[in-house]
């Protein structure tokens, strides 16, 4: 994947220094969405997800020079339901490895919480089919991060709020050469009247 555009944190001019930014909430919210949104459907036998019991593992995204790299792995814990129309079974089973690097992830683990008529049915349909769906769906996945922090609506806050940050150090800066200037006028002023003062005492 080309490095896309990237908008660093306000300290970090032009994005230009090293930052790492933590995009793990994002990445596990958008990782949930897609595999309970993720269905397969074969013969008479409709396999759902259920719920994502756990996401573990992190994401993050590297700022350098303007540009991004995004970097994620995760390991998740899916509840499964299938359903036909006399029977229905349910468990669990685990996404292992799902990383930045590929899309070479394993799912491991498959279980049913009570064997019935179609339980077999379905974990072999895990194995498979529903391996195959969830390839397609991840694919896109890096891409998707990174877009959220390549958006150009995000990028043209940014560079709006850099405005308006180096307006203000601008600022600062100037009032504080006027108070620097005051107080050395000031001071000036005193000193002035000191040697007048002395020169006064003197000539007595």
């Amino acid at each position: 994947m080309a490095k896309q555009q990237g908008a660093g944190s306000l300290w970090n001019p032009n994005s230009w220094h090293w930052e790492e930014k933590n995009y793990t909430p994002i990445s596990k919210q958008l990782i949930e969405s897609k595999i309970k949104s993720t269905k397969v459907e074969s013969g008479d036998i409709t396999l759902l997800n259920q719920e994502v019991k756990s996401i573990t593992g992190d994401a993050q995204v590297n700022i350098r020079r303007g540009k991004q790299v995004l970097i994620y792995d995760f390991d998740i814990e899916v509840e499964w339901h299938g359903v036909n129309k006399d029977h229905e079974a349910e468990g669990t089973y685990k996404i292992k490895d799902l990383n930045s690097l590929d899309n070479d992830f394993e799912i491991i683990h498959i279980s049913c919480n009570t064997k019935t008529a179609i339980s077999d049915k379905c974990k072999d349909l895990i194995k498979k089919d529903m391996f195959k769906k969830l390839k397609e769906v991840f694919i896109t996945l890096m891409q998707e991060i990174g877009q959220y922090e390549s958006d150009p609506e995000k990028l043209k806050k940014d560079q709006e709020a850099r405005r308006i940050a180096e307006e203000q150090v601008r600022l600062a800066k100037e009032q504080n050469g006027e108070l620097k200037e005051k107080i050395f006028q000031e001071q000036k002023l005193k000193e002035q009247q000191m040697k007048q003062e002395f020169s006064q005492f003197a000539s007595k």
